[in-house]
């Protein structure tokens, strides 16, 4: 079996909670030895081979639509309260920061709740952050198979939201990163800062691509 994490195990399911704490967000990461922030992967996992639905309707091949471009990969859910938006903030923040632009980077954002989240309602959500990131939804199965692929659990739902938005979902919290051939080569986890994402993202995409 493929192994995708190293160093985040602990990170790979994580409640979306209303009132959880984000303290651990003041650190940030530290660099490693080769200077990166986020950890190297030792895996031979690819990008998954599953066709999607994007934010327009349309049906988006996730390996073919991202091959040739370093892209990052986020699985969450649109009401989540905190491990989705603020990571989806500090890309973008990142991004700007940073002065990587979308012909240089994909973000690319796939539900784990498509039942509450359609083509529409991710659109309109991921819009908040950067109208350019890509939102996909689909079948559970689908979803299912791509989390799969990269050994990656399923979504847990956890109870109901105190907000009155319906359930709280677990799902993975950290991003992976594809080289522009499809390897996966990186992940960070919840917790990378806007300063940690200007640190990276001039590296990847110009060594990834």
């Amino acid at each position: 079996m493929r192994r995708l994490l190293l160093l985040v195990l602990a990170l790979l399911l994580v409640a979306c909670e209303a009132t959880s704490s984000t303290a651990n967000l003041s650190a940030g990461l530290s660099p490693g030895e080769d200077g990166w922030r986020g950890s190297a992967l030792d895996t031979d996992a690819t990008m998954p081979d599953v066709t999607l639905v994007d934010a327009t309707g349309e049906q988006f091949d996730l390996a073919a639509d991202t091959a040739g471009t370093p892209t990052l990969l986020f699985f969450g859910y649109a009401s989540c309260p905190d491990i989705c938006p603020i990571h989806l903030a500090a890309i973008a923040a990142g991004m700007q920061g940073a002065g990587v632009s979308h012909d240089d980077l994909d973000v690319v954002f796939v539900t784990v709740d498509p039942e509450r989240d359609g083509p529409e309602e991710i659109g309109e959500w991921l819009a908040a952050f950067d109208r350019r990131f890509t939102g996909l939804t689909g079948d559970m199965a689908t979803i299912e198979e791509a989390l799969g692929a990269l050994d990656l659990p399923g979504p847990v739902v956890e109870g109901a939201d105190p907000r009155g938005e319906g359930e709280l979902i677990g799902h993975p919290a950290q991003v992976i990163g594809f080289d522009a051939d499809g390897d996966a080569r990186r992940v960070w986890p919840f917790g990378t800062r806007r300063a940690d994402w200007i640190a990276d993202l001039p590296r990847l995409a110009e060594e990834w691509a």
